[in-house]
């Protein structure tokens, strides 16, 4: 019986763990989107990647940025993605030169 009840909290625990939420961000200069797994205390996980949609562009995958303990922020070699309360902003990077800048974003 003991193994029963530890798998089934286990099993409660996959299920409960993350919803995949969609995100879509109005800015200054564009909009996008952003699919992140969205924890029960309504943080966005670190531990999986969110996926990052601009318009007709492939999408991109983003880690998260462990610098950046208290904030959702995710970065691949070409984007970074930062959200702390109200201030948002997603950089787009080609060879480490700042290509263009989303800011003063929204939530929709």
């Amino acid at each position: 019986m003991k193994r029963v009840a530890v798998l089934s909290m286990a099993m409660l625990t996959v299920a409960f763990a993350a919803d995949k939420k969609t995100y879509r961000y109005n800015c200054k200069d564009g909009t996008f989107t952003v699919t992140a797994a969205v924890e029960a205390s309504g943080r966005w996980s670190k531990v999986e990647p969110v996926v990052l949609q601009i318009d007709s562009e492939p999408p991109q995958t983003l880690i998260a940025d462990p610098d950046a303990p208290d904030a959702d922020s995710f970065k691949n070699k070409d984007y970074e993605f930062y959200a702390l309360k109200t201030f948002i902003t997603l950089t787009r990077k080609s060879h480490g030169v700042v290509v263009k800048t989303y800011n003063a974003c929204w939530v929709e």
